[in-house]
């Protein structure tokens, strides 16, 4: 059967990466990952953070470089560490004349644009909180009839974020980012795991909306049926196609390995 073929491949892909992990940096990201659950959220404050972070991350940014920035506090502290009433009334150009220099490895001075922007609608929503505790998704995944559900709710949750002009969360791909992040059992269909799609011939071509749930899905079944959290299957794939946050979990001989 073709699935059960790619599936042994990417029992391949993990066993090939098992053989040059860097402990235990390694083992520690897995374990995160594998252990990961839903939390609700408190307040549309800590909503706040949280997007914007995955903001941070957006349009191909260099990973490494968006963590050093934000483990260095410059960004939470240019955002007043997101208490949205003060964030509301910030200036995006005030923000990169005074905190550029310290926070440039975010990439674009858009991405100050659009976390004002998102603060304001979600102050305008005044139940943000509710929207996104409360949504029809299942915290884990465990059958095909969760991943059924899992999509149902997926779309329904994509509906009010765009209904809502949400910037930045009304496509599948950074919907697909923030559920990750938050614990669900997906992955985000970025450009290294998309590669890695086509490669194992989930897919035939690396863009498209069509292209990315199919990914994602076909994940959530493999995840089931070897028992592995979807997104420790992700740290999986995005350490074989190179991505640079992803580098530092094996030896640079994966590499020469390859190519």
């Amino acid at each position: 059967m073709e699935k059960e073929k790619t599936f042994l491949q990417i029992d391949q892909l993990i066993q090939n990466v098992d053989q040059f992990k860097c402990e235990p940096l390694f083992s520690d990201e897995r374990n995160k990952r594998h252990s990961k659950i839903f939390s609700p959220f408190i307040n549309d404050d800590k909503i706040l953070k949280k997007l914007s972070h995955l903001i941070a991350y957006s349009q191909n940014a260099n990973s490494e470089k968006v963590e050093q920035v934000l483990k260095s506090g410059n960004f939470d502290a240019a955002f007043l560490n997101f208490k949205i009433d003060e964030v509301v009334k910030l200036n995006p150009c005030d923000l990169a004349d005074e905190h550029w220099s310290s926070i440039q490895g975010i990439r674009q001075q858009a991405k100050l644009f659009h976390i004002v922007s998102l603060a304001r609608k979600i102050k305008n929503i005044g139940s943000f909180t509710e929207i996104l505790n409360e949504n029809q998704i299942p915290k884990t995944i465990d059958n095909e009839s969760d991943i059924a559900q899992f999509w149902t709710g997926f779309d329904q949750l994509l509906k009010i974020l765009k209904n809502n002009k949400i910037p930045f969360f009304q496509s599948t791909t950074s919907l697909l980012h923030l559920l990750l992040d938050l614990g669900y059992d997906c992955v985000k269909p970025d450009l290294v795991v998309m590669k890695v799609g086509k490669k194992l011939n989930i897919v035939d071509n690396i863009l498209g909306d069509k292209n990315f749930r199919k990914t994602v899905r076909f994940i959530q079944e493999y995840a089931i049926d070897r028992k592995i959290r979807p997104s420790v299957v992700d740290f999986y794939f995005l350490i074989d196609e190179g991505q640079m946050g992803a580098r530092k979990f094996v030896t640079e001989d994966f590499y020469k390995r390859k190519f």
